[in-house]
Formats: C-alpha cells, structure tokens, sequence
C-alpha cells in the first residue's frame, strides 16, 4: 500500500464534524435523562430565541448556518412541542417573528444546566488557553468561510 490517501484525524472538517456529531448525541442522550424532548439543534434555535426573542425565521436561518427550509422544519417541531410560536411581524406581513412559549421558559435553566454539563465534559482535559485558542480558530475559519461564500 502505497500510504494513506487522506488522514481523517488531520482533517478540520473531519474533526469539527464528527466532534460535533458526538456532543450532539451527548446533549440529545442528557436531554431525555433530565425528561427534556429536545434535539441539540433545537436547544440552539431555543437557546437564541430566549437570547433575542422575536426574530424572524430567516435572521435564525443566517445564525444556525442553515437553509430556510432546514430552519423551518426546525422551528415546526418546536411548535408541535409547544416551545415556541411564530408571531406576525408588525412591521412587514410577509415576516413571522420568533418567540419562546411560557412552556419553553419553564424548562430554560434546566436546558442550559444540561448543555453546560456536556459542555464540562466534553473539555474536561482541554485548558482553558487551548479552549480560548479553539474558539478563536473557529471563529475565524466561519468568518472567512462566510465571507467566500457572500462575496
């Protein structure tokens, strides 16, 4: 064999996903051991609807880093869950604003006690330099890949 066509393990993209894929799993898997029916990607729609209620479906979209349609299906299953409601926006009909239910507020500390507790984990042998370093690095890699995408 003549080596290794693409190490995985050297890969960003590889690394981020796959962390990514884990701690998902991590939060889901503590969400219902704390009796709590929410997916990681709906804590984070959630998580920005009681950061800055009221927005509109497409400025979550831009947020999340995803297509409309994906944000959509999103916040439909939060409304079945009755965690949130879609409002008609006063200043442009054609725009519904966002915003957490007293059902979702309810359960909001017990969320976030979650998430912090896979988060504790998840970097229980990384300092907080290298975490600092991480973020840093991920910010600037999404600036960039967000700038090249919208020239």
């Amino acid at each position: 064999m003549a080596g290794i066509y693409f190490d995985h393990h050297q890969s960003l993209g590889f690394m981020t996903i796959t962390a990514n894929r884990l701690m998902c799993a991590a939060v889901r898997r503590r969400m219902l051991q704390a009796g709590i029916d929410l997916t990681a990607e709906q804590w984070g729609v959630l998580a920005q609807v009681w950061n800055q209620g009221g927005l509109a479906q497409d400025e979550l979209a831009r947020f999340a880093c995803v297509e409309k349609s994906s944000m959509s299906r999103v916040l439909a299953g939060l409304e079945r869950k009755g965690l949130l409601e879609r409002r008609p926006d006063p200043d442009d009909a054609r725009r519904k604003n966002v915003f957490s239910t007293p059902a979702a507020d309810a359960i909001k500390e017990r969320c976030r006690d979650v998430v912090q507790d896979v988060l504790d984990q998840a970097l229980r042998e990384v300092s907080p330099q290298d975490r600092a370093t991480c973020l840093n690095v991920l910010a600037m890699v999404k600036q960039t890949m967000q700038d090249t995408d919208n020239p």
